[in-house]
Formats: C-alpha cells, sequence, structure tokens
C-alpha cells in the first residue's frame, strides 16, 4: 500500500532541507518498503487532502500551498481521543486478549488517533531518520498556540 510522509514545522523550511526518497533509512528493520519522490502537483493534492480529509476538521486551514494555519481546538480533540481510547479498551476482555483484532484496535486508538497511513516528519532540518504515526503529529499540536502556522517542507511517497 502507498501513502505519503510529510514534513511539518514551526519554523520555515528550505528546500535544501526537504526530506525525500533518500532521507529515510531501509534495510531489515525498515518501517517502509521503498520511498519516492512525488512532483509539485502531487504534493500539492497530498497538502491538501491532509488538511481537508485527515486532519481534525475545524483545527486547520490551509493558507498556502506550503502552509497550514493550526485554530486550535486540540483540547475538544484530547477528549475525544480518550473516550475513543477507552472505548477501544472496553472490548478488550479476558476472553478475547489473545485475539488479533481488540488489542490492534486498542493499539490503533493509541498510537494513530487520525485513522490513516499518512506519516509525519517533525523535523525541519532534515536530520531525523524516521517518521511517527499520528499521535506523535498530535502530540506536537498540543504544544501549539492558536493561530500558529505550519509550514509543510517534502512529502514523500512510501510503500509498505
Amino acid at each position: 500500500m502507498h501513502s505519503s510522509i510529510f514534513q511539518i514545522s514551526t519554523q520555515p523550511i528550505g528546500k535544501e532541507n526537504y526530506i525525500d526518497e533518500n532521507t529515510f533509512i531501509d534495510g531489515d528493520f525498515s518501517f517502509y518498503d521503498y520511498c519516492a519522490n512525488m512532483s509539485d502537483e502531487q504534493r500539492k493534492e497530498e497538502i491538501s487532502d491532509l488538511v481537508e480529509y485527515k486532519l481534525p476538521k475545524g483545527m486547520f486551514e490551509l493558507t498556502s500551498e506550503d502552509t497550514i494555519l493550526y485554530k486550535g481546538g486540540v483540547e475538544q480533540w484530547k477528549k475525544e481521543f480518550v473516550a475513543n481510547i477507552h472505548e477501544k479498551a472496553e472490548t478488550l476482555t479476558v476472553e478475547n486478549m489473545l485475539e488479533w483484532r481488540p488489542l490492534y484496535n486498542l493499539e490503533q486508538a493509541i498510537e494513530n488517533p487520525l485513522d490513516t497511513n499518512y506519516r509525519f516528519y517533525l523535523d525541519g532540518d532534515g536530520n531525523q531518520s524516521f517518521a511517527e504515526a499520528s499521535f506523535a503529529f498530535m502530540e506536537f499540536v498540543c504544544g501549539l498556540e492558536p493561530d500558529t502556522t505550519l509550514h509543510v517542507g517534502g512529502v514523500v511517497d512510501y510503500h509498505f
């Protein structure tokens, strides 16, 4: 399956620091089968899709092809996140604890609360060699003030 990795920072990201297909470590323990660069047009579409369809509704606004405005609302999202974890945890019982689905659903509720295959690279300098699931992005958002501008650097296609 294919998805995208987004490089996001509170500071502008110079093109020389954009992530690309060579940013991510590959090898026996890599999360990615492979990564590929995308065209400028594909990049713009992916950023738009991120804001329009995957980030929590009303919390973000695309203000240019490279910037996203965080409008606030993380406190409500935190309440929904915790409620979702409680809901998934309630389905876990002594009888089904060794079954795949209940544990997987709980794990996904914690690690990937945006329910997306998108990954997030939260290093504007391009020094990191990995991208993270959506919890890491939302944890990052929890430290932002409303009206913070987020800058999008590289966007890379990946296969897993």
